[in-house]
């Protein structure tokens, strides 16, 4: 059973696509502040950690390139260039993970 589509469901993905491309930032600028032997930050263990990067940026790509939301709102409107936007941003940390790594 699926839900309706409302405006304040597309608030609250709007305030979380916000924090994933923030994220995405975050973790771009300590891949290549790490790199340049500027800062490093704290980690997980290896496997664990490249495998929660994959996911994380697996999961962005994918949302951000949903066809499924209608833009018929303001809020719907804005999470529309808030998606391509986080597209934008888990493309740029991909760029930041292959030429680092």
């Amino acid at each position: 059973m699926a839900r309706e589509w409302t405006e304040e469901t597309a608030r609250k993905l709007c305030l979380a696509s916000g924090a994933y491309i923030v994220v995405c930032g975050l973790i771009a600028a300590g891949i290549v502040l790490d790199a340049r032997g500027l800062w490093r930050a704290p980690a997980l263990p290896q496997p664990i950690s490249n495998v929660l990067l994959w996911v994380f940026l697996a999961v962005g790509i994918l949302f951000g390139m949903d066809r499924g939301i209608p833009r018929e709102g303001l809020w719907s409107h804005r999470l529309f260039w808030l998606r391509r936007g986080l597209l934008v941003a888990v493309l740029l940390t991909l760029v930041a993970v292959v030429r680092t790594g």
